[in-house]
């Protein structure tokens, strides 16, 4: 009983640092960049299209389609996080496979960079090294592998955003 609770503590640990690390990874997309908040702390108001510019839409995406896959990973991404916290395998298999899916997609390739060619690649290896994990029922590595799949993903993010779209 003992260890039962011990590996629920761990888990609960994971997974709130995983949310965390996820929301501020994706801050920006779910409106909650700091900066955009006034300086008094009133909330500034919602970011409005730029009107005449096609390839914006209504949310100012500049690009709808890769907005609406990159939700996909997240709600994908959230799947899993759920299964470690209710200790659901299945949930959490079904969640790494939606993700192998995607990363097998031309959607998934945004630039042929070799930087992002290797965080992809290096994403996808732990993907699959959590789906393993997931279906050897090991919590505790299902964990931190999961912990491992969200430091790729920001380390891409971080990439994509300093380097490939300032580039362009």
């Amino acid at each position: 009983m003992t260890r039962r609770i011990g590996s629920a503590k761990w888990i609960v640990v994971v997974a709130v640092l995983s949310g965390f690390v996820l929301v501020m990874a994706f801050r920006d997309q779910l409106g909650m960049n700091p900066s955009a908040h006034a300086q008094d702390g009133a909330a500034a108001a919602p970011k409005k299209a730029q009107e005449g510019n096609p390839e914006k839409d209504e949310k100012g995406d500049k690009d709808p389609a890769l907005s609406k896959f990159m939700r996909q990973k997240l709600h994908a991404s959230n799947q899993i996080l759920e299964g470690l916290c209710t200790e659901d395998v299945t949930m959490i298999q079904e969640g790494a496979k939606v993700l192998t899916r995607m990363s097998q997609e031309e959607r998934w390739r945004v630039s042929s960079d070799m930087m992002y060619r290797r965080y992809s690649n290096e994403f996808i290896s732990a993907v699959d090294e959590l789906d393993k994990d997931a279906e050897a029922s090991d919590l505790n590595k299902a964990s931190l592998a999961w912990v491992n799949v969200t430091m790729k993903c920001l380390k891409c993010h971080e990439w994509v955003r300093n380097t490939v779209i300032a580039e362009k």
